[in-house]
């Protein structure tokens, strides 16, 4: 068998340049990293209903309240073994029974488990406005272990609300609400927080009744002095008598209800109210002094009648654009 040259060269070439690719692509395969396998990266949905029973031990002043509710919890993922939830914003109430589990179904497609829960619970206090007092009542649940990656809260409102014999004297519920957010922890941890928003206002009457009268019947008592003459000195000590006395009172009485209220660095509404009372008596108490100054060392008997009559108007007026302008103002 007779070999070319030329034959030969012509293979040789096609072994070099096929064994160059074969080379060339097997580097390309070690060098390129392995592609991850594709993952499903939407979390489980976790469905939630809150149903409130009764809230008691409100205070509002202080931001502290009690709820006997229900929980019902309902997913899909087979991997998720039980609900695990915990309260943010409380805990449950003392007692073996402050979480019972009533009712669980995994037998289906649907998981489902129901809870009974007596928790204490707190939200931040806003008394600004106070004796009105109005807010929301939060109850804020979150999963213990799975993060907002792999589980999120979906609210069932139409299975959800309160009670609706339930009521508590003195006070109106609003329609409750639903939100979820996210809620970052340290360590670049993130949690779906369910919350359950009750709003609550009290009743406006009974807040006059209760903190605004007994300092407007100490202004009637000390206005009476106007009405008492200073011609003679057991009468200017008979007016000394109502107007210092009823000082003193506005004074101890506000106190007490500051002891209730806690502090917010601002001027509260009852702060302002108090303060225009403060100026009411403080005017009664001026014009006291300046008819006994007049009738008794000055001489001057009849400046007495003016510096009574205009003492009532400035008694009357000051206090109301006083509180006029520490609510525009401040």
């Amino acid at each position: 068998m007779r070999y070319s040259p030329r034959k030969t060269a012509v293979i040789l070439l096609f072994v070099l340049v096929a064994s160059l690719l074969l080379v060339s692509s097997v580097c390309a395969a070690e060098a390129a990293p392995s592609l991850p396998p594709a993952a499903n990266s939407s979390p489980s949905r976790m469905q939630v209903a809150v149903f409130v029973n009764s809230i008691y031990n409100l205070d509002m002043v202080q931001g502290t309240y009690s709820v006997d509710l229900y929980l019902t919890f309902r997913w899909t993922d087979p991997g998720i073994e039980t609900a695990g939830f915990e309260f943010m914003n409380g805990e449950p109430s003392s007692g073996a029974d402050s979480v019972e589990k009533i009712y669980e179904n995994k037998s289906g497609p649907v998981k489902e488990e129901d809870y009974r829960v007596r928790g204490d619970f707190r939200v931040t206090p806003n008394n600004v406005d106070y004796p009105y007092e109005s807010g929301i009542l939060p109850i804020e649940i979150e999963n213990t272990h799975l993060q907002s990656s792999q589980l999120v809260f979906v609210p069932l409102p139409d299975e959800s609300g309160i009670e609706p014999g339930f009521v508590i004297p003195g006070w109106k519920f609003g329609t409750p609400a639903f939100s979820v957010t996210d809620h970052s922890y340290p360590g670049n941890q993130t949690f779906s927080r369910l919350s359950y928003n009750i709003p609550i206002t009290n009743d406006a009457l009974a807040s006059l009744l209760q903190t605004i009268v007994p300092p407007l019947i100490f202004c009637i008592i000390a206005g009476l002095s106007f009405l008492i003459r200073v011609d003679h000195p057991e009468l200017v000590h008979l007016r000394y008598v109502l107007t210092t006395s009823m000082f003193i009172s506005a004074v101890m009485y506000h106190f007490g209800q500051l002891a209730l209220i806690p502090g917010l660095g601002v001027l509260k509404l009852f702060d302002k109210f108090m303060i225009a009372v403060y100026l009411f008596l403080a005017v009664t108490v001026t014009v006291t002094t300046f008819c006994y100054l007049a009738q008794q060392q000055w001489g001057r008997p009849e400046l007495v009648r003016p510096v009574n009559r205009y003492g009532v108007v400035v008694a009357i007026i000051l206090p109301l654009v006083a509180f006029w302008l520490l609510m525009v103002q401040v």
